[in-house]
Parts: structure tokens; sequence; C-alpha cells
């Protein structure tokens, strides 16, 4: 298997990222934990939704901690993370507890995964480094 690359970037990029990883928790977890009308209905969009949430989350702590290559440290407290929100929701009024939402999260966190390598080339040429 191919050596993922870490992400090129500086302090202050770091920074950043990790105050936009923190308002993306908060608006994540308020987002899943309000009571939804009913009638609204869970669609594939939904599951769209969660994988697309998670590969964004999965950059910004990429990006948040970039000296690392991505892997299981980076990617498990984002799968727990996407479990805690889940069965909180089964307390929460008009909201269910769904795995097939973590199975959501997992590919998400997969979607990066494999998305990674691809786009080294393209880290590269904005940063004007290589990827380590």
């Amino acid at each position: 298997m191919a050596r993922l690359p870490a992400l090129p970037l500086s302090r202050c990029n770091q920074t950043g990222a990790r105050l936009i990883l923190g308002l993306a928790l908060l608006i994540i977890t308020y987002m899943a934990l309000t009571p939804i009308p009913d009638l609204l209905q869970q669609t594939v969009n939904d599951k769209f939704g969660h994988a697309l949430a998670f590969l964004l989350l999965a950059f910004l702590v990429h990006a948040s901690w970039p000296n690392a290559p991505f892997g299981w440290r980076h990617g498990a407290p984002l799968v727990a993370y996407g479990a805690f929100l889940e069965c909180a929701q089964y307390f929460v009024p008009g909201r269910f507890f769904s795995l097939l939402d973590i199975v959501a999260d997992t590919v998400g966190i997969g979607l990066y995964l494999f998305l990674l390598p691809l786009l080294a080339p393209l880290i590269r040429s904005i940063t004007g480094k290589r990827p380590t």
C-alpha cells in the first residue's frame, strides 16, 4: 500500500484549519441534535450528506495536524464522534439512531483516504512543496 502524504501547511494554516474544524464540529453537532419536523423524510441525500460532512471533517482534521500522514489516529475519533451523535439522536424528538448513518460517516472518511493520494499533485502545485 502506498504511503499517504502528509500535508505541507504552514503553522498559520494549521491554526486556521483548527478554528474551522471547531466551528464545523459545533455546527454539525447542533444540526444533528436539533429536533426536526415529522414532515422531513430520511432519504439517500441524508446518507450523502453524512458522507460529505465526514469527508470535510477528515480533511479538516488532517489539515489541523498535517505533519503526520492521515491514518487511524485521525479517523477513529471521527468515527467515534459520528457514533456518539447517532446515540445522542436516540434521545432527541423526531430523530433516531441509524447504523447506516455511521456507515455513511465511515464512507466519507474512507473517501478522503482514497482521494488523498490522488490530490498529491494538486497539493504540490498549490503549496510549492512536495507532500511527505
